[in-house]
């Protein structure tokens, strides 16, 4: 969770947002819910609130969390990447 006080310039908010959209594409769309975005905002925003700025290693954050309890998508994250660099 984001520390009390932590405050964002609008262009941190932009990209947090666009991560959370790039994270939820990444998901079979029977798991893009309104819990599993919620999910995922709060992780990126306790990554942005402890200085986090990569949009990669943000859009990490939301979909693995710190316990790691999606190593499935692991591959699906690579398969982003890859079609983001072609």
């Amino acid at each position: 969770m984001a520390a009390i006080g932590t405050v964002f310039q609008p262009d941190e908010v932009k990209l947090m947002r666009s991560v959370l959209d790039e994270a939820t594409i990444i998901l079979p769309k029977a798991e893009r819910t309104s819990d599993m975005k919620v999910k995922f905002a709060s992780r990126i925003l306790a990554a942005a609130a402890n200085g986090e700025r990569d949009p990669n290693k943000l859009r990490i954050a939301a979909l693995l969390g710190e316990e790691n309890e999606r190593p499935d998508l692991l591959s699906s994250i690579s398969r982003f990447h890859e079609t983001q660099s072609s």
